[in-house]
This record gives structure tokens, sequence and C-alpha cells, in this order.
């Protein structure tokens, strides 16, 4: 069963900002899920001051901020739970302006429910007391019950909720909360990290540090101010210790699959039926991420982004030649909640390693066999030296550089380049 909360309106000015923020589009579907009653939503706010003018009513609360939330974990269409949302505000709030919108961004959906302190009828201004939350509340359940959603046992009421406070919303409405940028740098990261120590290093370069160690239960980060936060503090399960350790063991797991790709094609010799095997299985590999022979720029990488996981997935069914064609069950323990974020990080991958062979070939390589077949040979190990622990002291990069190069020597020379 939905639950009803208030939010505090202290020191939330006229409401533009609140309004701005609970219709934004990334978390409404674009819009698919805002609805207004009794006004207009690109005008709401002018539409709240100006009934407050007109009753001469300028002063006291501006406007009430309520949310209704669906469990999470509970199975409820974004639609079901905005009309659910938008009956309960009608009736709530009859003969108020009020916009309704419906999150779909978080765990759990919910949808904040805004509306002008004076009445557009009457003039009157809505009063609230002690009851008014229990009042709320007994009607949101009628109307949950009415439209099929079954009432909740209570244990599912008393389990602790990660969910954000009244005081983190309203910082995050000014763009002031530290929690919030802390989820979004990581968020950031987590599309390019190859591996725990690199995410560490990448989050340091922005200014915060990272306590993760494997006796301790959660992964502490320290903020640029100085704040600190553990993961479980970070209002998604995909921020614990556990989900992350996850991904990055996936990561490691599909990398290691393009890794024994590269040692086959280091391994076959050079003859010119191979070479084009080895071209086409190159070529039919950049099909499935979505480019096309040349296309390199930002449309190839949104379809490799979209296919990918499907691609990945095929992959990790394929463990020799004898199980070709056996799929993979993915189960509720394979989705760590990064998986957008995975398959940016190796579609932006492979869209590098196909623009640096097409700037290769441009630039009128030789067609020996080989050139050709080194060039294959380090195409496919691109990807596999994604998730390759990385040093995090800077005084390290230059020995894994002259390591680095002098295995790059290593495999040319064994293809039979003069280097």
């Amino acid at each position: 069963m939905a639950t009803i909360t208030a939010i505090s309106t202290k020191g939330g000015g006229g409401g533009k900002a609140t309004l701005s923020y609970i219709s934004r589009n990334d978390k409404t579907e674009k819009g698919r899920w805002v609805t207004a009653l009794n006004c207009t939503l690109p005008t709401a706010y002018d539409e709240f001051r100006n009934t407050k003018q007109l009753y001469k009513k300028p002063g006291g609360i501006q406007y009430y901020h309520f949310v209704q939330s669906h469990p999470k974990g509970y199975d409820i269409s974004p639609e079901l739970a905005h009309r659910i949302a938008t009956e309960f505000a009608k009736k709530a709030f009859e003969g108020f302006e009020c916009v309704v919108a419906t999150h779909t961004d978080a765990e759990h959906i919910h949808s904040h429910i805004v509306f002008n302190s004076v009445s557009f009828e009457n003039g009157k201004k809505y009063h609230s007391n002690k009851f008014t939350l229990k009042d709320l509340r007994e009607l949101s359940d009628e109307i949950c019950l009415q439209n099929g959603v079954d009432t909740l046992d209570k244990s599912h009421l008393k389990q602790r909720s990660n969910g954000i406070t009244t005081g983190e919303y309203r910082c995050a409405i000014k763009g002031q909360s530290w929690k919030m940028d802390l989820m979004n740098t990581i968020d950031l990261v987590m599309k390019q990290a190859k591996s725990k120590k690199h995410f560490c290093r990448l989050m340091k370069d922005k200014g915060y540090s990272v306590r993760w160690e494997e006796q301790r239960k959660y992964i502490t980060y320290t903020c640029p101010d100085g704040k600190k936060c553990r993961d479980n503090k970070l209002h998604e399960e995909k921020y614990r210790k556990e989900k992350m350790e996850r991904e990055f063991e996936i990561r490691r797991n599909e990398a290691s699959l393009t890794r024994e790709r590269r040692e086959s094609a280091r391994h076959l010799t050079g003859n010119n039926s191979i070479r084009q095997q080895l071209e086409s299985a190159d070529w039919s590999y950049k099909a499935k991420l979505g480019y096309a022979a040349g296309g390199t720029g930002s449309t190839g990488r949104a379809d490799a982004t979209a296919r990918y996981e499907l691609s990945a997935e095929e992959d990790r069914g394929r463990t020799s030649a004898d199980d070709i064609g056996t799929e993979k069950c993915v189960t509720a323990a394979d989705l760590t909640g990064w998986e957008t974020e995975r398959a940016i990080l190796f579609a932006d991958e492979t869209a590098r390693r196909i623009q640096a062979q097409a700037d290769h070939k441009n630039v009128g390589s030789d067609n020996s066999f080989a050139g050709g077949l080194g060039d294959i040979a380090c195409g496919l190990g691109a990807l596999a030296s994604l998730t390759e622990d990385e040093t995090i002291e800077d005084n390290h990069y230059p020995v894994s550089d002259r390591k680095t190069l002098a295995e790059e020597i290593r495999k040319k020379e064994e293809l039979g380049m003069k280097m």
C-alpha cells in the first residue's frame, strides 16, 4: 500500500524551484508522468501566485508538498502509480491548483504532489493539523484498493528505509546536496572504471577518497569538504559494497573472454584465408555492437550501448566450441544496477578500437598478413585490458608504461613484425 509523506516547505520560496524539480524529464520519462490539475504546467507557478494576489493572501505558507510512495520492490507500473496519485490529488485537494509528478528513476516509484496554499475557487487557505496526514493516508489506501493495489503486511511498513530525508530533498532542489554530488560522481566514474583500483583512482582525481577494504562491511567515502558517507547511506542498493564488487567481477569476467580471443588470434598461422576469417569475425563483432563500417561517431556509440548487454549475455553463454548456442539465464544475483554504465564503458572502448583501426587504414598501412594480424590481435585485446589492475600511486606509472611497451613489442615480434 502506498504511504503518504509530508515534505516541509519552509525556506522553499514560492514553489518555483520545487515545481521545476518534480517535473524534470530525467525523473518523469520526459514529462510523460506529469499532470497539472486546475492549471497548466508551464505557468503553474504564476497561477499559484496570481491566485494568492487575487484573494489578497500573499503571505504565510505558499504551497504544500506531499509524496505518495510505493515500497521498494513492489510491482506497480508507472502508469498505475500516476493514475492513483492523480485521483488522490483530485479528491484530497479539490479546488486547488495542483501538479502531480510520478518519478520512476528511483528503486521505488513515488509521486510528488505540489498544490497552491490558496483555493482558486473561494480564496480559502488550506489548513492542516495533526489529523490531516492520517486522513490523507486513509484516502490513499481507499483509492489504492479501488485500483487493485493490494494491502501490504505491516512488516513491510516497519522495514528500515534508505529513502531521502526531507532536509536532503530540500538541498537537492537547490542543487546544494553534497550527498547528491557524491552519487552523481560515482555514477560518472562507473562509466569509466575498469576495476576497483581504477575506480578509487578516478574518485581521487575528482577530490574524493575511498576506503574500500575487504575486512570492512561498508565502503566509506570522504568528500572534498571533509564530509564522510558510507555506502549504505546513498539510498540505492547499487552503491552497496557487495553490488559494486559483483559489478567489477562481471567486468573482469567479460574482459577475460576477450583475452581468450586475443590469445587465440596470436597463435594462428599466417595464411590469407585465416586473415580473412579474423577480419570477418572482427567486423561481425562491430556489427553486433551497432557499428557500420567506418561509422564510429556518437550514433554508433549509442547503438552499441543499446545492444551491448545482449551481446555480452550471448558471449557469456558460449564457453567452448562444444556449447555454442547455449544461453545463460540471467538471475537477480547477476543484476547489479550498473548495467547501463557497464554498457557505456565497453561501447566507448570498442568505439575507440574501431576508430583506431579506421585511422590506421586511412594513413595507408601495408596489407601484409603480419601487420593485419597484429592489428586484429591488439584490437581483440583492447577490451581485455579494461579490468587489469591499475596502480593508484602516480609514481608507479612510468614503470607500468615501460612494462606495457615491452609487452607490446614482444607481441608484435611474435607476429613477425620487425621493431
